[in-house]
């Protein structure tokens, strides 16, 4: 498809005349369709090529949890599940194992990391990090509009948790941490989460199969939109740390792991993983 001149104007149209109400909702599939239609109608918004929307529905794919920790995927069982060519889906696997989302293997092809406790207790400190650092940022520019967004998106929380399957609901809680964090729009820190979650989603998913665990979460959002509501950012930050250290969500799922994962940030203990196994490269998603 060709890129015409005026997209970037126009998609830039499209965001001043629709405002960030607009794009929070579009977060939620429940909500996705009428805004795309309503925003569709005054604005015309640039097509991603094959090779960026494949990386984008895998991307997604291990962040909701769609695949689980440990599970095996091949080349060609990927691109016919997402209903093109081998060449854009190896290039995404390629930038996912890079990141340590995914693990290679010349036996398996690739892999969904299975996290062990050291791997979790990182991942745990990390969300506390750039979490928090991403709420800060967004608390300042949060608006009675965005409010009343964020509550219909944790309706659908909500919904999901007493009723849908455990994908179903990371999926709503995925996109009320979007609006939430205020990832709708590229930067560090978006890239920072993405890749956290792309690592942590998988394990995140399967414990969402509880439902306890899914009523405490939906609980901790709850009280994140409400002190948003109640223009209390310092309770809010609270909420958002107790949201993070959640029920359980850093305990191992697994004490026995034949394929450990790499850690997420480097450090000596990466050389104990075996060569030519497990191919590990760029930080960047």
């Amino acid at each position: 498809m060709i890129r015409r001149d005026g997209d970037e104007v126009n998609a830039s149209a499209e965001s001043a005349r629709y405002g960030r109400t607009a794009r929070l909702l579009l977060a939620s599939g429940q909500h996705q369709p009428a805004v795309r239609q309503t925003m569709a109608q005054g604005a015309r918004i640039p097509v991603p090529s094959l090779a960026e929307g494949t990386f984008t529905r895998l991307r997604h794919m291990l962040i909701v949890g769609e695949v689980r920790p440990g599970q095996q995927m091949t080349l060609g069982v990927l691109a016919r599940l997402l209903g093109t060519s081998p060449t854009p889906v190896r290039d995404a696997l390629s930038r996912l194992a890079a990141a340590d989302a995914l693990q290679q293997s010349r036996e398996f092809g690739v892999i969904v990391p299975t996290l062990g406790a050291a791997e979790l207790e990182e991942l745990h400190r990390l969300r506390i990090a750039v979490e928090g650092l991403a709420f800060a940022n967004a608390a300042e520019m949060h608006r009675k509009a965005d409010w009343r967004a964020f509550k219909l998106l944790h309706t659908d929380v909500c919904r999901a948790a007493e009723t849908a399957r455990a994908v179903q609901f990371a999926s709503a809680v995925w996109a009320l941490r979007v609006a939430l964090l205020g990832l709708s729009e590229p930067s560090v820190l978006s890239m920072f989460v993405d890749r956290i979650w792309c690592r942590f989603g998988p394990t995140f998913t399967q414990k969402a199969e509880d439902h306890d665990t899914r009523r405490e979460m939906t609980m901790r959002l709850g009280d994140i939109v409400e002190a948003i509501g109640q223009r209390d950012p310092s309770g809010a930050e609270r909420a958002v740390i107790a949201e993070i250290d959640g029920r359980g969500l850093y305990r191992n799922l697994e004490a026995n792991q034949d394929l450990p994962a790499p850690p997420l940030v480097p450090n000596a203990a990466s050389a104990s993983v075996a060569a030519g196994i497990i191919q590990s490269g760029a930080h960047h998603v």
